[in-house]
């Protein structure tokens, strides 16, 4: 169980973290927030931006944060449950939607903070199959490549210092290698044998 005071030492660490991350960036439809309210479960949880712009939370209904800044957004939504809760402690965090397709183990749309790097996301997705390049990992942003990883080399901060960031509704994915695996070299050669066999056959009854 989480004390008092150390949950108001998580939120402020969580709201350093999330201004430097987040302190500029738009809320807008696809982004969310996690939210934890001490000593009230039943009010926590993770939820996202609608396409009308509200968010959809327990006891308080509606907050419209579209367009604010995660600073704004969060201001409003600790406003609204102080008027149902004397002196609420809230945590408030990022939260939002990305895809992990190709030679993972379990491709989806997960949910993340922003905090994670390329190769975290991945691990949320099971982690990469033996068939997949690793050092091919594309982010697609509306229907395009915006940057190219090896996720054994580059972190999270190496993507920043290129000025990249992972946002809502990106697509990560991890393509398959060039080279065979050595079962498919197998099955390869056995039906390139095969059909090798066969052609052979096919000369002999025509002689």
């Amino acid at each position: 169980m989480i004390s008092y005071r150390k949950s108001i030492v998580l939120s402020l660490l969580f709201l350093i973290l999330s201004v430097t991350l987040f302190g500029d960036n738009v809320i807008g439809p696809g982004k969310g927030f996690k939210i934890s309210v001490f000593n009230h479960p039943e009010l926590s949880g993770e939820f996202f931006v609608h396409e009308d712009g509200y968010l959809y939370l327990p006891l308080i209904d509606t907050v419209y944060v579209n367009g604010l800044s995660f600073l704004d957004a969060r201001e409003r939504i600790i406003n609204r449950y102080r008027q149902y809760l004397k002196s609420p402690n809230i945590i408030v965090i990022p939260s939002f939607r990305v895809s992990v397709l190709g030679e993972v183990k379990k491709p989806g749309i997960y949910n993340i903070s922003g905090f994670e790097s390329v190769s975290d996301i991945i691990a949320l997705a099971g982690g990469v199959t033996d068939k997949a390049n690793p050092g091919g990992v594309r982010i697609l942003r509306d229907g395009r490549v915006i940057a190219k990883v090896n996720i054994f080399r580059e972190n999270s901060e190496d993507l920043k210092s290129k000025g990249i960031t992972i946002l809502p509704r990106d697509i990560i994915v991890v393509p398959r290698k060039f080279l065979p695996t050595l079962q498919e070299w197998s099955i390869l050669i056995s039906t390139a044998l095969t059909v090798a066999t066969i052609v052979n056959l096919i000369i002999n009854m025509r002689r």
